[in-house]
């Protein structure tokens, strides 16, 4: 089998707090929230192959001298969060057909753990969604889950669990987590280069006003997948969008910022 390469487009911008205004957890800076979130990405992927584009959107001179400390790529310009999308859509189309690309926002906090449960996944696919149900409408309805076109969500939002918003949905286990069916997802999600190609129009058009919504009507399948992708978002999350009242539920988001944020202070980065 061939060992999953991950090539990772992290967008970020320390020029505004919090794109709508909600309030960021454990009293932390805008600047603090890219570097503990970022850390705990970079970590994740360690003994993975994996490389890092870092897409900067006005990046302060602080913020590209903490960058530089990692071996990463850095863009940096005045783009604006569409044009930024849009850049990220570009440079992932530079990857190659069998690459995951990992459309990563600045402020996703993620476990230790993270990306040896979703390597997990992606090596044993075939295996863990190949089931068929016995009823036969589900059947047809889910046949050639394992070729079809996979998104991986990594955070659990709590909204998921609220009688008004519960869906049905597909539920597969894999060794270390389950995964649940989702329809929609922010812009950081991740997918193959063949499926970047596939979607190219829809990720250009909804990256004008960062349409996620659109974009996952257009990407997600629901309980019918006529030419959609299945998205997967694990239970419980190995990621947490950082913003007050979102946070992915029955994970202890607070050790985990600490000990990144520990390590940044150990190493003169925070």
């Amino acid at each position: 089998m061939m060992i999953p390469r991950y090539d990772v487009i992290f967008r970020t911008c320390d020029a505004v707090f919090s794109v709508h205004k909600t309030e960021r957890p454990f009293g932390l800076t805008k600047q603090e929230v890219i570097k503990v979130c970022f850390l705990s990405l970079y970590r994740a992927l360690e003994g993975l192959d994996f490389r890092i584009h870092i897409l900067g959107d006005r990046l302060s001179e602080e913020m590209l001298e903490f960058f530089g400390r990692f071996p990463v790529e850095i863009s940096n310009g005045e783009m604006g969060n569409s044009e930024s999308i849009r850049q990220s859509v570009l440079k992932a189309l530079e990857a190659g057909e069998e690459d995951w690309i990992y459309f990563c926002e600045d402020d996703y906090l993620h476990t230790e753990d993270a990306f040896q449960c979703i390597d997990e996944l992606i090596r044993q696919r075939h295996k863990i969604l190949a089931h068929e149900p016995k009823d036969r409408w589900a059947r047809w309805a889910t046949r050639g889950l394992a070729e079809r076109p996979l998104f991986i969500h990594p955070p659990d939002y709590p909204d998921r669990y609220m009688p008004k918003k519960r869906k049905p949905s597909l539920i597969f286990m894999a060794p270390s987590r389950h995964w649940r069916q989702v329809s929609n997802t922010t812009f950081t999600f991740l997918t193959q280069g063949k499926s970047i190609r596939r979607y190219e129009k829809h990720l250009l058009e909804c990256a004008e006003g960062a349409k996620d919504g659109r974009l996952s009507r257009r990407l997600y399948a629901g309980l019918v997948f006529w030419k959609k992708g299945l998205c997967l978002s694990p239970i419980p999350g190995l990621a947490t969008h950082m913003h007050s009242h979102v946070m992915s539920p029955r994970v202890d988001w607070e050790p985990v910022m600490k000990r990144n944020r520990d390590i940044l202070r150990d190493r003169g980065l925070l």
